[in-house]
């Protein structure tokens, strides 16, 4: 019986010396993460475009005020 893919990937790191396998660990989080980020990406333009400007408007106007008594 053909092994599952987490076990022919576990059974092949075991051969690697430790210095690859840290490596390989290093990809996965490397995975990872880009596996959020993509998680993301199923938001994109689910915020209507008049939103958009309405916040953009108030971060301009927010950006452009400076509060001397705030440092």
């Amino acid at each position: 019986m053909a092994r599952s893919v987490p076990d022919e990937i576990a059974a092949r790191l075991r051969r690697l010396p430790a210095a690859q396998q840290r490596q390989a660990l290093a990809y996965v989080e490397v995975l990872e993460r880009a596996a959020q980020g993509a998680a993301l990406t199923a938001f994109a333009g689910s915020i209507p475009p008049d939103e958009l400007a309405a916040m953009a408007a108030a971060i301009e106007a927010g950006c452009e005020r400076v509060d001397a008594a705030d440092w």
